[in-house]
């Protein structure tokens, strides 16, 4: 069993009392009652020490900090203060939901993994906050009750390429992080904490040290955006900008001139997110070619996001100009919608996607009864199903070296996804073109060539595939003494692709392929045309 100071919740704070007496209250509302609590002020005014005395709690830890410091110094004091086991920062305008900490302790008991992260993507805006049409707000993300393993280097190339947001990386922001791996990167630069974007960065450098984490899109904490919130200020510059000018202030520099040399002036949040996807690199990977940063997708992902604040809409095109004219990019190359007319109006309702389906809720705080982010907390709380209805999807290390033993994986691997309904002519010679690119590449003995199968039967499967090679052989004459190896690859669960995917090298790419399993599993691997790699070394 673990002790009693298993769960460790640092609230870094600064002239917040006022919300932060209900992130207090969300803590203290858990179903399972032992966790150290740590409020670590940033030397506040009185009413930040009488807040949490209030509560007259022995679980909560209260430490001042003796001047005015960086968001990651105060951050970085408050984790020197923290003596649990995993450990979890939470916001002064946030919520934990009340079996957060059952949740994890369950997941932590029965999985191999040192983390558990979860989604961000409940959100309640409280009625200070500066964004006028979500002002007493409650989002309510309706994802799957489920909780995934995610490949922890996986999810950080994917975060690098702008394919997902740093919401899926383990940040501490989000996640219980275990002491041995905080030790561990303190041990490189001699802190925690490298960067002046303490969440963010979190996120990328645990996701580079971390094997594997269990991530659950159940909401594990409600994300308050309040008037004093650092991160909404920085987004809407044009509707209050002063938490982030303190925050700039307290940093003790300018954004815009402590910004990457690759990059150009700018306080935009994908400008600052790149700057921390740039110098934790520097800092930690520098060799690492697997990890890239790209420019150009710093810029599509600029693009997207330029109409959130419409009165800096012209300043943040300015900024996306100058960056593709700084690295030599075609604007041509990238999508730059036009200013909107009109701000978003109040709303309250189902919200769809693209696709039309309903994903997220938005809840009426006046109308619900609720005016702070515990209250909020408790009423998702209401609103999710049974924890029976949760599941997680979990492959053990000894799960996943069999899946590799039954494919027959080998140093190279590459995977085709033929179309199985073209007619058996084409389906032939599609299969005989990548089977001869592989056994004809000088790296044949290194590689394994994986068929999707999924579509169909095994049976048939190995019928055209052995057709093909036994032509192949009395054809043309080729060795296959030395390798490569062929494998079926048919039905996958989703988290045996989760492990599978960072195996593969790429997919080679068909005349005729099955679109439909692609874009399901194969748009995130790397695709090869047949002439680009037949001679090539891999």
């Amino acid at each position: 069993m673990y002790s009693k100071d298993l769960f460790s919740v640092i609230i870094p704070t600064r002239q917040r009392h006022d919300t932060l007496k209900h992130s207090i209250q969300s803590v203290i509302n858990q179903t399972h009652k032992e966790f150290e609590l740590v409020v670590m002020d940033n030397f506040s005014t009185p009413e930040t020490a009488e807040v949490v005395a209030s509560f007259n709690d022995e679980r909560i830890k209260y430490y001042r900090a003796p001047e005015r410091l960086s968001m990651s110094d105060n951050w970085e004091l408050g984790l020197s203060h923290a003596t649990g086991e995993y450990i979890t920062v939470l916001g002064d305008d946030d919520a934990l939901m009340p079996d957060c900490l059952e949740i994890c302790l369950n997941l932590l008991n029965k999985y191999d993994v040192q983390t558990v992260a979860w989604s961000r993507g409940t959100v309640y805006w409280w009625q200070s906050a500066i964004v006028p049409w979500h002002r007493n707000k409650l989002y309510v993300r309706l994802q799957q009750q489920v909780a995934l393993q995610f490949q922890a280097r996986q999810k950080l190339k994917q975060f690098y390429n702008f394919e997902v947001s740093y919401d899926e990386l383990p940040m501490l922001y989000n996640a219980f992080i275990h002491r041995s791996l905080i030790e561990k990167i303190k041990s490189v630069h001699g802190k925690y904490f490298m960067s002046s974007i303490p969440d963010v960065y979190s996120g990328v450098i645990n996701a580079y040290y971390l094997e594997n984490y269990l991530y659950s899109f159940r909401p594990l904490s409600v994300a308050g955006n309040s008037g004093h919130s650092t991160g909404t200020s920085s987004c809407y510059p044009s509707l209050g900008g002063k938490p982030f000018k303190d925050f700039l202030t307290d940093a003790k520099n300018d954004t815009k001139k402590r910004l990457h040399d690759s990059l150009v002036p700018s306080i935009n949040p994908f400008m600052c997110v790149a700057d921390v996807q740039v110098r934790t690199k520097e800092l930690f990977f520098p060799e690492d070619e697997e990890i890239n940063f790209n420019i150009s997708t710093v810029v599509r992902a600029g693009a997207s996001s330029i109409n959130m604040d419409l009165g800096e809409y012209e300043t943040r095109l300015q900024e996306i100009e100058e960056l593709a004219k700084k690295h030599k990019i075609p604007t041509s190359e990238f999508n730059i919608p036009e200013k909107q007319t009109h701000q978003p109006q109040p709303y309250q309702g189902p919200i769809s996607d693209r696709n039309g389906s309903i994903t997220t809720w938005a809840i009426n705080g006046d109308q619900a009864g609720i005016s702070n982010v515990a209250q909020a907390a408790m009423l998702v709380w209401g609103m999710l199903p049974d924890l029976s209805f949760f599941k997680v999807n979990y492959l053990s290390k000894e799960q996943a070296i069999t899946l590799y033993q039954d494919l027959n994986l080998k140093e190279i691997n590459l995977i085709v996804f033929p179309e199985w309904n073209q007619p058996e002519q084409s389906l032939n010679e599609a299969l005989t073109q990548a089977i001869r690119a592989i056994v004809t590449h000088p790296d044949k003995d290194k590689i394994t060539l994986l068929v999707d199968s999924s579509p169909i039967s095994d049976e048939d499967a190995n019928l055209a595939l052995s057709s093909v090679v036994m032509n192949l052989l009395m054809e043309e004459d080729l060795d296959v003494s030395d390798g490569p190896e062929i494998s079926l690859v048919g039905q996958l669960s989703e988290i045996e692709w989760q492990a599978l995917r960072p195996r593969l090298h790429g997919r080679i790419v068909l005349e005729h392929e099955n679109k439909e399993a692609i874009a399901a599993e194969g748009k995130r691997i790397a695709a090869f045309k047949l002439d680009r790699f037949t001679q090539e070394s891999l």
